[in-house]
């Protein structure tokens, strides 16, 4: 269904943007499509891909099936949930620093002796 109203939706305002391009800006007709194309297209992957109600009954059975797993449509809480996940270490940074920062190994002898050489 969003994708039909997406389409509609940018067919409805490429179809107007042509128009005013060609009527009262005078611009040339392959310009003019390609704008229109081009906007049309945009509006259409923008509310294509919007939330509908078909959405939020998969996201209520997503959250059914797996309680433990973030929703499927929130992107917000799955782009949270990688901020706080540990990443690999800088070359050439500290062991003391990822200890301080509590993203290094638990034993940093391991690394000092293996940077050290």
């Amino acid at each position: 269904m969003q994708l039909l109203r997406g389409l509609a939706v940018g067919a409805i305002v490429g179809g107007l943007l042509y128009g005013f391009l060609i009527m009262w800006m005078h611009a040339i007709d392959w310009l003019a499509a390609i704008s229109s194309v081009a906007l049309a297209l945009a509006i259409m992957a923008v509310v294509g891909t919007g939330r509908d109600e078909r959405g939020i009954a998969a996201d209520a059975a997503w959250r059914a099936a797996a309680p433990d797993l973030p929703p499927v449509m929130d992107r917000v809480a799955i782009e949270r949930t990688q901020v706080h996940l540990p990443g690999p270490r800088k070359p050439g940074r500290p062991a003391a620093a990822d200890r301080q920062a509590g993203t290094g190994p638990d034993d940093a002898s391991d690394v000092d002796s293996a940077a050290i050489g």
